[in-house]
């Protein structure tokens, strides 16, 4: 660890694996076409183009302000087990440790050593560009993904798009679309007295200049453990209280850095008229346009329905996630609910929402039962987890923030698992490790994540089970 290097916030690092949530902090009505889907051959105004901009460019804002808020590029930040009181970014996991890295490959490439664990410990290192595309995804669990690199531990060479050279003969290159990208890390962790062991195993993960690796100079890396974040706001607030013309310049700064896919090029061809372009303004644009157009964009990514998602028992299961081509809206809403959402392959997540009480404040208690044999089908394990109105995990006097992976449910006799989903002690009919305490009012929502799931649950043949009212 850096011992120079300041306290860094949780705030800095992303959504860190979240499921896609079902609230937001942008305003709701009304619904236009996305932007990059059906486009007419006519000169298009100032305010649509400013809408399309706002929305093209929502995912290189949010990671940029993430990044601003950061340490140093090329350094890697790790987070502690989150409690209810961690403000730093809305529906956390409490089934791993996170670590994340923001990169800057303009003067050299870097290697990333994945350090070697146990078998049976899951673990995910996703490489996102500027946009908030998954690039790569790495895990040990599922060999396809681990992309030749052999280990552990498991070395790659990150490169930028123009690099050219020859890398050591025991790494392998992973190409990134952008110099400006992002090393997001999942590392399973069994409890609480669990995290001790798991930030050592994240300290063992190097990020070095190639240079330096070659040099056999292999002790550099820099890396922090954070405090647990009593901050205000996550990024997504303060990024809809921006203006018009502050966000548009932003974006025009950004894509200095970052460049525009070649496949937004018709895209680009259009917003140049209203002069976002990297390096460029939209200082020549009214005001009351820049601002209306914010207001319609927010509307469009709050308004926005996964058309691909499957809808099962009253749960909602994305399909189509980590990596988005033109598809801006669906890449501006993801961004707004989960930056940094894993592909289904690595995690499946199943989201619902219910109400924990009645008007007149009679608490609620939920039953899901999995009959014998429907436990979430995964290589690695599943849980499921409840959060408040806004996305923090729910305060309950046994800190319970989670259940399915440690302690392991107890089944029935006949093989059932039945999870009793209430605010109160279910008492000693219910195993401790079955009851998932929710809020004592207000609405609630559960996140069902399979990590490593088989292909039974990502190609729908298994499906989550109803959550009943036993009040």
């Amino acid at each position: 660890m850096d011992p120079g290097a300041r306290a860094l916030t949780r705030r800095s690092l992303l959504g860190l694996g979240a499921a896609a949530t079902l609230a937001t902090a942008l305003p709701g009505c009304g619904g236009e076409p996305a932007p990059g889907t059906t486009r007419t051959t006519e000169q298009r105004d100032a305010l649509a183009l400013a809408v399309d901009a706002y929305i093209f460019g929502y995912p290189a804002i949010m990671f940029d302000m993430m990044r601003a808020a950061s340490g140093p590029t090329n350094t890697i930040d790790h987070s502690p087990l989150p409690d209810p009181l961690d403000r730093g970014a809305a529906r956390l996991s409490h089934d791993t440790l996170y670590s994340q890295a923001w990169l800057n490959l303009t003067d050299a490439p870097l290697v990333l050593q994945i350090p070697g664990m146990e078998p049976d410990r899951y673990w995910l290192f996703q490489l996102i560009d500027g946009w908030g595309n998954t690039v790569h995804d790495l895990s040990a669990t599922i060999p396809r993904t681990t992309l030749g690199a052999e280990g552990p531990p498991y070395t790659y060479v990150l490169t930028a798009p123009n690099w050219s050279g020859s890398v050591p003969a025991d790494t392998t290159r992973l190409h990134m679309p952008s110099v400006v990208c992002t090393v997001l890390g999942r590392i399973q962790v069994d409890g609480s007295s669990d995290v001790a062991r798991v930030n050592g195993i994240q300290q063992q993960v190097k990020l070095i200049p190639l240079p330096d690796w070659t040099r056999g100079e292999r002790d550099s890396t820099v890396s922090r453990v954070h405090p647990i974040d009593r901050g205000s706001e996550p990024p997504v607030k303060r990024i809809a209280t921006m203006d018009g013309r502050t966000y548009l310049n932003r974006l025009c700064r950004v894509m200095l850095a970052n460049p525009p896919a070649p496949a937004d090029a018709p895209l680009m061809d259009e917003l140049a008229a209203i002069g976002v372009q990297p390096g460029g303004t939209v200082d020549a644009q009214s005001t009351a346009v820049l601002d209306e157009a914010v207001r319609q964009a927010q509307r469009r990514i709050a308004d926005w329905q996964d058309p691909t998602a499957r809808h099962v028992h009253g749960w909602e299961i994305p399909v189509d996630q980590g990596a988005y081509g033109t598809e801006y809206l669906r890449r501006a809403a993801t961004t707004v609910h989960s930056p940094g959402l894993a592909p289904i392959r690595d995690i499946l997540y199943a989201n619902r929402q219910a109400p924990a009480a009645d008007d007149d404040g009679r608490r609620h208690r939920y039953r899901i039962r999995f009959a014998p044999g429907q436990w979430p089908p995964v290589e690695a394990f599943a849980s499921l987890t409840a959060y408040d109105p806004h996305g923090f995990l729910v305060p309950n006097p046994r800190d319970i923030y989670a259940v399915g992976h440690r302690p392991p449910p107890v089944p029935a006799a006949d093989g059932s698992v039945e999870l009793a989903v209430q605010q109160e002690d279910p008492g000693p009919a219910v195993p401790q490790a079955n009851w998932l305490p929710i809020p004592d009012a207000g609405e609630f929502s559960l996140t069902l994540r399979l990590y490593a799931p088989r292909e039974t649950a990502i190609d729908g043949t298994w499906e989550p089970p109803p959550m009943t009212r036993v009040d």
